[in-house]
């Protein structure tokens, strides 16, 4: 994990946790699959390895390889081209069309740029018939769920958005038998059961495309977890979200249990994108949406299998050869994990904080700005220490979800980088610049992330000097520091996902030419209501410890003391007998300076804990 250092007045340094040491053999090579079972499968390609198979079977074979399971598991984990047979001619345009982004340079190439394109008009106008014609059948319902995602890369959001409510809309007239029964999907057969699940996820990932009314944040949340999708069923309220303890839990799987990930992710979008007005609860109020996340983000968290943890996946010690093996497990593994991470990134975003704090005068908590700064350092920092391993293990993510959330962390670091702390913000410069280079990689696959690198790119040109300001604490005392300024809109929409995504083209989304000009919806940039330049002077501070709420004065940490002030005199440090905790006997202090253990040897000691049957 890799941890930023703070400055005034949020002045403690956290050092880099390592991730944790133990041997390889120890531990079973997949949690997914058994030892037995590691071969890399038939047909795998590489994206980029020489072809010698037809367009279409290229396309297909990389869509099974790179996209089933990531994050839409539509067909049986494991699938091959034998194990499909023939399918719909829509479902295998719109699998081409979506596979083959994965070849070579991808999007960059013009030519996989119109191949792209044309298998997705035929698969649409072939879908549309087989609806006009009622002969709709499973492949048409996947179809749509392909293309939806296809369509949201491409800009089109409003269409993309249409092909989910028409999926949605004909799904929930069909009766699908045992479905209050399912268990793992990754031993699921029934594409029906899938197909019924991946929609489920798709409005999730796309949850930000009906931003809520303004002055609704807190009711909208809370009406959308969960409850108010068309396709709720009995599985997706049991299992990890029963709140039942963990001997008695169901354990659905990876590709299972990020169902409900996505559904903190759908929350989060909300939260991004809510209009907050004057009367909104303060954030540390347990009626805020700010507090509601954090609520349902611990809660996702105590219900997770411990199986899908850094330390028991044991990610760092596979070679990259079974890491592509098991793309069908990693791939959703590195979804959890980075969603999980970036979910408090959002909730903790200076930005999206200082819409919630305009109504306050100089009373924020001192605990509040302490534990958002911690929560933001914490988790931006395990996203870039996601980062350095996946470059290390030569694994190319392919669910754009992960895309965003980078992105979102980017913009994190882009304001850590004008901080007057110069190991501060040298380290947040060289977290920017590794959000960037993952995600240039992955905007050859994706041209909504292509856009985001590209937005990134000029919301970091868009800061500039906005003179000096001055800190006051004292009649006697000040401080000047440079005042910095940035787009705020441009801002806003790298946040938000549905925004990051349209194109700034309306006439190429679903509108003809009299009403795309009128068209706004869920494609146009919310507006940034009452909050200016002025009032979001937060870049260039650690966190929100710079907007105008804190008071200049405060002291958030005590200082450091190597004598007792009541005495006068030295004292020895106190030692910590670490001989009595459960787990790793190999595990590093910290450093020479410090007798800490690091936060993650608090959670592995803490799950060892767990783990002793009483006697």
């Amino acid at each position: 994990m890799a941890s930023t250092e703070d400055e005034r007045p949020l002045k403690r340094t956290r050092q880099a946790c390592e991730p944790c040491r133990r041997s390889a053999s120890t531990t079973p090579l997949s949690p997914a699959v058994p030892r037995n079972s590691l071969t890399i499968p038939e047909n795998t390609l590489l994206a980029g390895a020489p072809l010698n198979e037809s367009s279409e079977t290229q396309g297909l074979q990389l869509y099974l390889t790179y996209c089933n399971s990531q994050p839409l598991l539509l067909f049986p984990s494991r699938s091959s081209l034998a194990s499909l047979g023939k399918r719909d001619e829509e479902l295998m345009l719109a699998m081409e069309a979506t596979g083959v982004r994965f070849r070579g340079q991808g999007v960059h190439d013009k030519a996989i740029q119109d191949e792209i394109k044309g298998k997705m008009e035929r698969s649409c106008n072939m879908v549309m018939m087989r609806i006009a014609a009622g002969t709709v059948e499973l492949s048409t319902i996947q179809t749509l769920c392909i293309l939806s995602t296809l369509e949201f890369s491409a800009g089109h959001i409003i269409r993309a958005g249409s092909y989910t409510g028409l999926a949605t809309h004909l799904m929930r007239h069909l009766k699908i038998e045992g479905l209050d029964n399912l268990g793992n999907l990754e031993t699921e057969r029934d594409e029906r059961k899938l197909c019924y699940i991946s929609l489920i996820m798709l409005q999730n990932l796309q949850g930000s495309l009906h931003p809520p009314e303004i002055g609704d944040s807190l009711d909208s949340l809370a009406a959308f977890d969960g409850s108010n999708s068309l396709l709720r069923s009995k599985w997706t309220s049991k299992g990890i979200t029963s709140g039942s303890s963990s001997d008695n839990k169901l354990d659905i799987g990876i590709s299972g249990t990020n169902v409900h990930t996505s559904e903190l992710w759908a929350l989060a979008c909300k939260y991004a994108s809510s209009h907050v007005g004057v009367d909104a609860h303060s954030p540390w109020s347990p009626r805020s949406d700010y507090a509601l996340i954090n609520f349902h983000h611990c809660e996702h968290e105590s219900l997770m299998p411990l199986r899908f943890r850094l330390h028991a996946s044991r990610f760092q010690d596979h070679p990259p050869a079974e890491l592509q093996a098991h793309r069908d497990y990693w791939g959703p593994w590195l979804f959890f994990q980075m969603v999980w991470h970036a979910v408090p990134c959002i909730a903790n975003h200076p930005f999206l904080l200082s819409m919630r704090l305009r109504k306050f005068r100089r009373t924020m908590p001192q605990s509040f700005l302490r534990n958002s700064f911690e929560q933001l350092t914490f988790h931006s920092g395990w996203v870039i220490h996601f980062l350095e391993l996946i470059e290390a293990k030569s694994f190319e993510v392919s669910d754009p979800t992960i895309g965003q959330c980078v992105a979102i962390v980017a913009t994190i670091y882009l304001q850590h980088s004008f901080v007057e702390d110069q190991a501060f913000n040298k380290k947040a410069q060289l977290g920017f610049e590794k959000c960037l280079k993952f995600l240039r990689n992955m905007g050859r696959r994706w041209p909504h992330i292509d856009r985001q690198v590209g937005q990134l790119e000029k919301l970091r040109d868009s800061v500039a000097p906005g003179g000096l300001a001055t800190d006051s604490g004292t009649p006697a005392a000040f401080h000047l520091h440079q005042k910095w300024s940035v787009n705020l809109q441009l801002l806003w929409r790298v946040l938000v996902y549905a925004h990051a995504s349209n194109t700034s083209d309306t006439s190429s989304d679903i509108f003809g030419p009299e009403l795309a000009k009128d068209s706004v919806g869920h494609s146009s940039d919310p507006s940034a209501g009452a909050i200016t330049e002025r009032d979001f002077s937060l870049i260039g501070s650690a966190g929100i410890s710079g907007h105008q709420t804190v008071a200049s004065e405060c002291v958030t940490y005590p200082p450091d003391q190597l004598e007792d002030p009541t005495q006068g005199g030295g004292q020895p440090s106190p030692t910590i007998d670490i001989s009595g905790l459960q787990g790793d006997p190999n595990v590093e202090l910290p450093g020479s300076d410090t007798l800490f253990l690091q936060l993650q040897d608090y959670g592995r000691a803490f799950e060892d804990w767990l783990s002793i049957n009483p006697s």
